[in-house]
């Protein structure tokens, strides 16, 4: 078997336009006076610049991300993007964080010299990859998006893993007995009367959050001051991860941190330390405008939606949803059995997801006449789609033999976009020759 391919890491130092609203949202005196979003480019030398793949979380270090490197050793060139909120996650504005996503498209395209971005959102990065490009105009546009076990907002996440038990939100230990998640005796399958309960007052405890977040901003407005912090306690308790019974999967029983009783009250807990505006921008359902499931039906540049079956962060439904929210009308949903969320120890499997991911992208975006320096792609394994679950083309368009390739010239499903903040005209859209296989 040929060794695999050497790849380059080159750390890119991207400059953006810092808020000028005069709140100081960051500790760090080098961040406020030279605003650089950083960025790693990893590629084999030599590469082919016909197309990039960029990824990038609201607050994560995406800079070293596994599939970056997966992604270059099979020949396609990808960049992971940190925001302004890499390390400072309690003032994340999800606005803000997609300004900077539309930054760093534009560098590549720019800068590095790309013809063609591909977004990548993974997890969290799946609903800013999402709410960016609902939005974008221009250079800062993606030309097709790739959702990898994504969920689609960190707000409905929240909403399903909030603990609706808590009584105080300034006591984490004020829990009323009969809404415990974990109380002793309580085994799966879980009574569904209790399930039901269980949701709205999740619901209800988010509310009451809200609540807090709006009088805060009602009395800065009123008394001065930039934000108010404060603590969000016991936020890892979805039944789903101690009942497989509920939304069923591949998946084992527990969350993506582990032991989820134990997650529940720990200092890197969901959502654990925020603003007012933090809240009421990332995290509420009801005031964030960052989900996938309402940005979606903008979006008709080609879409892919995978789910990784043995996923404890985002669940199967959440995929099979987005990909029915989808405006692309050849959408295409791919579930991988028993893949967890960050592929640990199971290296054949992103070998499978960057096979599925660079077949998908030569379909829907053309073939790259100009192959890279790679020489030992990856083999595209066989389909890994349950064949008891049908796929979206299936039950949405029958199989029709439709052509998956967009038209030339399409344009993106929004309406009515605001001018672009940067002042460019809208890009240009590239027409796009179809690759040979086409999806049914």
């Amino acid at each position: 078997m040929p060794a695999a391919p050497e790849t380059t890491d080159a750390f890119q130092r991207i400059p953006y336009e810092p808020a000028t609203d005069g709140r100081i949202e960051m500790h760090s005196g080098l961040s406020r006076h030279y605003p650089t979003l950083h960025a790693n480019l990893v590629e084999i030398p030599g590469s082919s610049r016909r197309r990039g793949v960029v990824m990038c979380h609201p607050a994560s270090n995406f800079l070293s991300h596994f599939l970056l490197a997966a992604l270059a050793r099979a020949g396609q060139p990808a960049m992971g993007l940190n925001t302004r909120y890499a390390n400072n996650e309690p003032a994340l504005q999800m606005e803000r964080a997609a300004s900077d996503l539309g930054t760093g498209i534009r560098w590549m395209r720019e800068e590095l010299g790309f013809d063609e971005v591909v977004l990548l959102g993974f997890s969290g990065g799946g609903s800013l990859a999402t709410f960016h490009q609902s939005r974008a105009e221009g250079p800062d546009a993606a030309d097709a998006v790739m959702l990898v076990g994504a969920h689609p907002g960190r707000a409905r996440v929240l909403r399903h893993w909030i603990d609706p038990s808590v009584t105080d939100e300034d006591d984490p230990w004020s829990v009323d007995p009969e809404l415990d998640l974990y109380a002793p005796g309580r085994t799966a399958p879980l009574d569904r009367d209790f399930v039901a309960r269980y949701r709205e007052a999740q619901a209800e405890r988010m509310r009451r959050i809200d609540r807090r977040a709006l009088e805060a901003l009602e009395r800065l407005d009123r008394e001065g001051g930039s934000d108010r912090g404060f603590v969000v306690h016991r936020t890892t308790a979805d039944p789903r991860f101690v009942d497989l019974t509920l939304d069923p999967s591949d998946r084992e029983a527990g969350s993506m941190y582990g032991d989820p009783e134990a997650a529940n009250t720990a200092a890197g807990g969901l959502a654990r330390f925020v603003t007012a505006r933090s809240w009421l921008s990332t995290w509420s359902t009801e005031h964030s405008a960052a989900d996938a499931l309402t940005d979606l039906p903008r979006i008709t540049d080609p879409t892919l939606v995978m789910s990784l079956l043995g996923d404890q962060a985002a669940f199967a439904e959440d995929s099979r949803l987005m990909a029915a929210a989808s405006a692309d009308p050849h959408v295409e949903l791919v579930e991988m059995r028993h893949l967890n969320h960050y592929l640990v120890d199971q290296p054949e499997g992103l070998e499978q997801v960057i096979a599925r991911l660079l077949d998908w992208m030569d379909r829907r975006l053309g073939a790259d006449p100009t192959p890279a320096t790679a020489t030992d792609a990856p083999r595209h394994e066989e389909d890994s789609h349950d064949p008891h679950q049908p796929r979206l083309s299936d039950h949405r368009r029958g199989r029709d033999g439709g052509h998956p390739c967009r038209p030339p010239g399409r344009t993106r499903g929004c309406a009515a976009r605001p001018a672009s903040p940067t002042g460019r005209g809208a890009r240009t859209r590239r027409s796009r020759s179809c690759a040979p296989r086409c999806s049914g």
